[in-house]
């Protein structure tokens, strides 16, 4: 996640929250060439999640990163599901990224 602000550490802590109260254990990911910052699991899960916040434009705002993500889904290189919330207007927008791109996730929390 570009910077270090206080609301960018904020969002990671809320996401983190999230992912606990949904029954996952979560680490955050350290160092500033990191892919993904957290990883969350359960007994039937994997999750490597980026988190990104924008003011506006929301999950296209991060074309790039959602590029980069996709090969890795594509190339198979991690044993799990890659995903990629994005904090926009006061509410958490959650994608799935799969090999072509990014798939909003829809409805309660998967």
């Amino acid at each position: 996640m570009a910077g270090t602000s206080l609301t960018a550490r904020t969002i990671l802590f809320d996401a983190a929250a999230e992912l606990d109260k949904n029954g996952y254990v979560v680490i955050r990911v350290a160092g500033s060439s990191r892919l993904f910052d957290l990883v969350a699991w359960n007994k039937e899960k994997t999750l490597f999640i980026a988190v990104r916040r924008t003011r506006s434009g929301g999950i296209s705002r991060f074309a790039r990163d959602v590029s980069l993500l996709a090969s890795l889904v594509k190339e198979r290189t991690l044993p799990g599901t890659m995903q990629i919330w994005v904090f926009a207007s006061k509410e958490w927008q959650r994608y799935q990224i799969l090999p072509g791109g990014a798939l909003l996730i829809r409805g309660g929390f998967l």
